[in-house]
């Protein structure tokens, strides 16, 4: 195959929710808000590099992109694409990593605050106003559960990189302490961590900042929502899949785990209909629809990220790989 440089590259983009800044190299460019996957063949049949975010690549969709050499992730995480299937097809996978960081870890505390002070729930009680005038104290929409204070927290975080520690580093400000939990499921615990079940066991507020992968999916179900305090939060600004949304939906109702807090579902965008917790009154939880990234920060670093990226994979430098899949190479 010819130098990736040497002609002129078909670049499409496949959920433009962000307007990119020239590439700088021989291309032609097309964009689409979104992609549906009865529309992804035809739109990457002639591509040589795609640019996605939530749109998934699977096993059969590589048969369609004959051409296809590089997908551009939108974002740090890549589950949405089959990698195994993209390295068999010579498809080379990157991302853009750290640039939402510090805004995914204060909607981390966004969320902490929103369940623990009921702010959403207290917000409409106070714009209705009638049970307001007729009870006076409004401390019973608290439900006789009275907040901790951030230094009575002892909060848990599963997942350990960047975002882990910028959620640590957060709740250390406020004075909480943290555990660190080691893998699920480790015979050894490392330095500085603490076993999977006893983070579990003496959380009160748990942030789950991991990847979804084979080893992380489902993580938290029944068995392991019972090991946690019938008090205690959950914040999962990871990836929808790690927690078992029935198993939560129902601990939330049947008043074993005190409150919870989501951006990111299972399949998204979630509904009523393909996500359990959206499908009844599931009390003492608040969600937002996976925007825990949105920031000016994060929109200009994610620009000139993906930019670098995909031109340095032009010029044969591939940078922030996730699979190299380089064809001929």
């Amino acid at each position: 195959m010819a130098n990736p440089g040497e002609f002129k590259h078909h670049v499409v983009q496949l959920d433009g929710h962000i307007d990119l800044p020239p590439l700088r190299f021989p291309h032609t460019f097309e964009t689409h808000l979104s992609t549906s996957p009865s529309e992804l063949s035809s739109r990457i049949a002639s591509a040589t590099i795609a640019i996605a975010t939530t749109t998934s690549f699977t096993k059969a969709s590589f048969t369609h992109a004959p051409s296809l050499q590089l997908i551009s992730c939108l974002g740090a995480g890549c589950d949405k694409f089959d990698l195994h299937a993209a390295k068999e097809a010579g498809v080379t996978v990157t991302n853009t990593p750290a640039q939402n960081t510090s805004t995914v870890a204060e909607h981390a505390l966004s969320l902490y605050f929103a369940v623990k002070r009921k702010i959403v729930e207290l917000d409409v009680f106070t714009k209705e106003g009638e049970k307001w005038s007729k009870q006076g104290m409004s401390v019973m929409e608290f439900r006789g559960v009275m907040p901790r204070v951030c230094e009575e927290e002892t909060v848990g975080i599963i997942g350990y990189g960047a975002l882990g520690k910028r959620v640590e580093k957060m709740c250390k400000a406020l004075d909480m302490n943290v555990l660190i939990a080691e893998r699920k499921g480790s015979s050894i615990t490392r330095p500085g961590r603490t076993s999977f079940e006893q983070v579990l066991r003496t959380s009160t507020t748990l942030f789950l900042t991991c990847p979804l992968d084979p080893s992380t999916h489902n993580m938290l179900s029944h068995h392991e929502l019972t090991l946690l305090s019938p008090t205690s939060i959950l914040i999962n600004v990871g990836r929808g899949g790690i927690v078992n949304e029935l198993a939560l939906a129902t601990a939330l109702k049947e008043g074993k785990l005190g409150g919870a807090g989501t951006d990111v579902f299972e399949h998204e965008p979630a509904t009523k209909e393909n996500c359990p917790l959206l499908a009844g009154d599931v009390p003492n939880l608040v969600c937002t629809p996976h925007l825990a990234w949105f920031s000016h920060r994060t929109v200009v670093g994610t620009k000139e990220c993906v930019r670098d990226t995909i031109e340095a994979f032009v010029r044969g430098e591939p940078a922030n790989i996730v699979v190299d899949g380089r064809r001929g190479q």
